[in-house]
């Protein structure tokens, strides 16, 4: 800033603090003055309900995922102890066994039965059982449904091998439909982040300020102020030495 006079200095000192207060100001709301324009911040807050409209379809899909998370691990565990049926069946028609042997295995066997039913009864999300059940979740203007097998092992027992062995496949199935979906929620949430991304961007347009630009135009401004003042105390400077020289 070139400086002539101290009456020059002032009112340019004042003009660019007044820019940099305003440009700071900006900075701090994020929001341009262009907004008082009725039709911008109509368009705007339009863009905003979208937003919010698929960011709450987002916390749904990721809802729907840990939903589908806690089936698979729950069919995980159920698979896990459906192999234990099969062994214990297997030694169970071993033919060398007395029966106080194949007692035991039997009661072994419905020890892991009964726990296994526990897990398909107890396995929930938000209070909604999940095993023989169907799902519909909401994201925004669309929809993601799943659906969960009844895999209840009632009626598997240990001299009945092909029936384990055709309950081992049923989990399987169910393992396979879960996964399935889970990619689908998971393939919908990469949508809605993008579609939320877009739609921010589009927003930024009309109503954000350019956060970049906001701050190079305050850095000058006070870059300038700055220089101003140092050129005003130089100058201050000087007139009281020339002042001293006539007083002299």
């Amino acid at each position: 800033m070139k400086v002539n006079s101290l009456s020059n200095a002032l009112p340019q000192m004042n003009t660019e603090t007044s820019k940099r207060d305003k440009t700071l100001e900006k900075i701090a709301t994020a929001v341009e003055l262009k907004l008082e324009d009725s039709s911008s911040r109509t368009i705007a807050d339009m863009m905003q309900n979208q937003i919010s409209s698929l960011s709450q379809g987002l916390m749904n899909a990721n809802d729907g995922i840990s939903m589908l998370q806690i089936a698979d691990g729950a069919l995980s565990s159920l698979s896990d102890q459906t192999q234990t049926l099969n062994d214990l069946s297997v030694r169970n028609n071993n033919a060398i066994l007395n029966s106080a042997d194949k007692q035991a295995l039997n009661s072994q066997f419905q020890r892991t039965l009964t726990s296994m039913q526990n897990i398909v009864n107890t396995t929930s999300y938000n209070g909604n059982p999940l095993f023989n059940n169907n799902f519909s979740i909401s994201i925004g203007d669309g929809t993601l449904s799943a659906s969960i097998a009844n895999v209840s092992p009632k009626g598997l027992s240990i001299d009945n091998q092909e029936g384990i062995n055709q309950y081992a496949q049923t989990l399987a199935s169910a393992q396979s439909d879960v996964g399935s979906a889970t990619n689908n929620f998971i393939s919908s949430t990469n949508v809605l982040l993008q579609q939320i991304t877009d739609t921010a961007a589009a927003k930024s347009q009309i109503a954000d300020t350019d956060m970049a630009k906001q701050v190079s135009e305050f850095q000058q401004s006070n870059n300038q102020i700055s220089a101003g003042l140092l050129a005003m105390a130089h100058q201050t400077d000087t007139m009281r030495q020339s002042m001293a020289r006539l007083l002299g």
